[in-house]
């Protein structure tokens, strides 16, 4: 006797069963090389502009406990661990062929914000893993915490009371809103060093904006960046100048970092105004 749930999976497609498989094995892979169990999982809409101008908003993630914290953007982890195995790495090609066939690209899971940043209390640094395309690098650099000037000014974020703290630093001018309800000193990228979490955070241009959608327990764990090898080491100065001369000639960039011609089309403007979260590289 077939039973209902033996009916269900008979309808799965062998490809789809392969897919599902794969996809848990993926995630297996970075829970064997975890290194620290979070307390708290943060949901985190990130609001930033492209450099031809156009809004882009994306989804990240802050694991966090008392002491470190793990910030990225679960897509880009996803292509990740697909890419850590040879099977995965095989499925990948498979979802982007599909996709291609099918002429709907943006199905395919990208690394579209490539950003980890690991903050560590215990050593005193921050690790950073970022880039643009093919540019990819890492370094580390002291655990800098904001000098913030707390004011009396409160608002309600998700259910929590919150206060605004602001500050400058490396050549912007944040505002952010914490929560002392929620006893972990951290935040969304490299914001952290108030009396409860960051839920919003905002520089005066407008240009990059965090904004908290959820807040939950978890029992996950602070894991490594698995494709470390795929970054170049660096230092903060030297890759936020790279970038920076990559974003004003992406067509150059491009050509480089690839060893073959590339060709922006026409018409395509860039705008220059536009900058990274850092900007006292200038």
């Amino acid at each position: 006797m077939v039973t209902r749930t033996q009916a269900v999976n008979l309808n799965i497609s062998k490809k789809m069963k392969k897919l599902i498989i794969l996809t848990t094995i993926c995630f297996a892979v970075i829970t064997t090389v975890a290194q620290e169990q979070a307390d708290i999982e943060v949901s985190y809409n990130y609001k930033h502009f492209h450099r031809t101008g156009k809004e882009q908003n994306h989804q990240m993630i802050l694991l966090a406990n008392a002491v470190s914290s793990k910030f990225f953007n679960p897509e880009t982890e996803y292509v990740d661990s697909l890419e850590y195995t040879p099977d995965g790495k095989e499925i990948y090609n498979q979802m982007k062929m599909a996709a291609f066939t099918s002429g709907n690209m943006k199905s395919v899971p990208q690394r579209r914000v490539p950003m980890y940043i690991f903050k560590s209390k215990e050593r005193g640094e921050t690790d950073v893993y970022d880039g643009i395309n093919v540019m990819m690098f890492r370094f580390t650099e002291p655990y800098g915490i904001q000098n913030w000037e707390i004011s009396d000014s409160t608002k309600n974020i998700l259910g929590y009371e919150c206060t605004m703290a602001t500050c400058d630093w490396r050549g912007r001018h944040w505002t952010a809103w914490f929560s002392p309800e929620i006893p972990i000193q951290d935040g969304p990228w490299k914001l952290s060093g108030l009396p409860g979490l960051i839920l919003e955070a905002s520089e005066n241009s407008g240009q990059h904006v965090f904004s908290a959608t959820g807040v939950q327990m978890t029992p996950r764990q602070i894991t490594p960046v698995l494709n470390e090898n795929n970054y170049e080491k660096t230092d903060r100065m030297t890759m936020l100048k790279v970038l920076r001369k990559f974003e004003d000639n992406p067509e150059a960039g491009l050509s480089t970092a690839l060893g073959i011609g590339i060709t922006v089309k026409d018409g395509i403007k860039f705008d220059k105004t536009l900058d990274f979260l850092e900007t006292d590289y200038r």
